[in-house]
């Protein structure tokens, strides 16, 4: 009788340390989550970046060609 009871307590001790274990394997994996997420909110943000510096760059060309040319009578005549 007394063999099966440390049987018991030998196995609930070895349940407890694989919870434990598994918990901190768990954590690990998601503070390796949490690091790509932040890292991909960078690379995001500047992707974000250059596509608004790229549309202000694109459209500030055609203003400035809008600006050169005046509508007369439906036809565009170039200033001179």
């Amino acid at each position: 009788m007394r063999y099966n009871r440390a049987m018991k307590i030998s196995r609930l001790i070895f349940i407890v340390a694989c919870i434990i274990v598994g918990v901190w394997v768990a954590g690990l994996a998601l503070r390796l989550v949490g690091w790509i997420l932040n890292s991909l909110l960078y690379i995001a943000a500047v992707i974000v970046i250059i596509g608004v510096v790229r549309y202000w760059w694109e459209n500030r060309g055609k203003s400035a060609n809008k600006q050169s040319s005046k509508v007369i009578e439906g036809e565009v005549v170039e200033k001179k």
